[in-house]
């Protein structure tokens, strides 16, 4: 059974922290917060889940380019998609938007499990069973709480389809 985590970078892995962007092969690149890469690498142990790029990252960079940023950044499992570009309206927020984009690649990939991680409120328009919210841009993913209930989501999506 497929599990997708839909992942953006900002707020939650590239944090406040982490303000000086490095000069590397693929432009400058800010780092991950080391921190915050073991949480997500514990994730995906515990889950067996695949990362699929929601990140404005993707407007950036390549799927293959964001495979070897992960690799560098130490992150145990690289990407393996990115969602669609949706048309963006001015009278569009930017997270109605970003929900979109997730929205159209679930409904395309059809995965047993989902969750979406982002610093910017999608509860709106993705449902809290699979959404969770990282406000705090020093600690992203590494908030309190986070990581369990990143799993816990994960983990009750699959069991739910299973009965």
């Amino acid at each position: 059974m497929k599990k997708f985590i839909y992942l953006d970078i900002d707020g939650v892995l590239c944090l406040g922290s982490e303000i000086h962007p490095k000069l590397t092969e693929w432009g400058y690149v800010y780092r991950f917060n080391p921190k915050a890469v073991k949480i997500l690498n514990e994730i995906l142990q515990i889950t067996d889940a695949e990362i699929i790029i929601s990140s404005d990252w993707k407007l950036f960079y390549t799927l293959d380019n964001l495979k070897e940023i992960f690799k560098w950044q130490k992150v145990i499992k690289e990407p393996i998609d990115v969602t669609p570009s949706v048309p963006y309206s001015a009278m569009q927020l930017l997270e109605e938007n970003r929900a979109k984009e997730i929205l159209e690649h679930y409904d395309i990939h059809k995965p047993g499990s989902w969750i979406a991680i982002d610093d910017l409120n999608l509860g709106s328009w993705i449902s809290e069973k699979h959404f969770v919210l990282t406000p705090r841009f020093m600690e992203g993913i590494k908030q309190t709480g986070k990581k369990d209930e990143i799993i816990n989501k994960l983990l009750y999506n699959i069991k739910n389809e299973l009965d």
